[in-house]
C-alpha cells in the first residue's frame, strides 16, 4: 500500500515588520467624486469682452455756459470739427460781418417776459424778431392786458435777470442759445433760434418755460 504524505496546512503569511503598510487611497478636497454612470460636463461661463469708452475729438465733451458779452471757447471750435468729421461737409464759417448775439438774446428774452406779462409793448420787439413771433407775441400781450383788466391790479412786478446763458453758432447765418433767469421768484429756462435777415440778428423761435 502506499502511503501519501499530506503537506501541512499552509499559514496565513505574515507581513515583514519591514514592509510598509499600503497608503490609503487620497481624498481630494473640494472635487466632486468621479461616477461611471454619467458623464459630467463642465459649464462654461460666458466671456463679454470689455467694453472701453468711445472717445473721439469733442465728442462727449461738456460745453460751458458763456457768460454775458464774453468770447466763443475752445469747446465749439471742437464741436465743429466733430461735426464736420461726421457729416463729411464742412461747417460753414460764421459771418464775421454778424456781431455775437449774446447781448441781443438777452436782451430779447428779458423784453418778451416783460410783454407776456403785459407790462412791455410787443412794438419794441419789432425789429429783433421775424414777423411770424413778432404777431404771436403781440396777441399774447394784448390777452395779457385784457386779463389785467378784469382782476384787481398788482404791484409792479420786477425786471427778470438774466443768469446764465449758452451760445451755439450753427453755421455762418444761423445760431442756438439757452437762458436762465429769474422771474418773479422763479428759475425760467428760455430756448432761442436766431437767423440774419439782411445782416441782422432776429430771434426766428422762441421759447420760455
Amino acid at each position: 500500500m502506499t502511503t501519501l504524505d499530506v503537506p501541512p496546512e499552509t499559514a496565513p503569511a505574515r507581513p515583514r515588520p519591514d514592509t510598509p503598510a499600503p497608503a490609503p487611497a487620497q481624498l481630494a478636497i473640494g472635487t466632486a467624486p468621479r461616477t461611471t454612470s454619467s458623464t459630467v460636463t463642465p459649464t462654461r461661463r460666458p466671456v463679454t469682452p470689455p467694453v472701453g469708452p468711445v472717445t473721439g475729438p469733442g465728442i462727449g465733451q461738456r460745453l460751458r455756459r458763456m457768460r454775458i458779452g464774453g468770447t466763443p471757447y475752445p469747446e465749439l471750435q471742437n464741436a465743429a470739427a466733430a461735426l464736420e468729421a461726421l457729416s463729411g461737409r464742412p461747417v460753414p464759417e460764421p459771418d464775421p460781418t454778424l456781431p455775437d448775439p449774446t447781448a441781443q438774446v438777452c436782451r430779447v428774452v428779458r423784453a418778451a417776459v416783460e410783454v407776456l406779462r403785459g407790462e412791455r409793448p410787443a412794438a419794441q420787439l419789432a425789429r429783433w424778431v421775424t414777423p411770424q413771433v413778432y404777431d404771436q407775441l403781440l396777441e399774447r400781450g394784448r390777452l395779457m392786458r385784457e386779463a389785467r383788466q378784469v382782476r384787481p391790479p398788482r404791484p409792479k412786478a420786477h425786471a427778470a435777470v438774466v443768469r446764465r446763458v449758452r451760445m451755439v453758432r450753427l453755421g455762418a447765418t444761423s445760431a442756438e442759445a439757452t437762458v436762465i433767469l429769474h422771474d418773479e421768484g422763479r428759475v425760467r429756462a428760455a430756448a432761442v433760434r436766431l437767423e440774419a435777415r439782411r445782416g441782422v440778428w432776429r430771434v426766428a423761435v422762441l421759447e420760455i418755460g
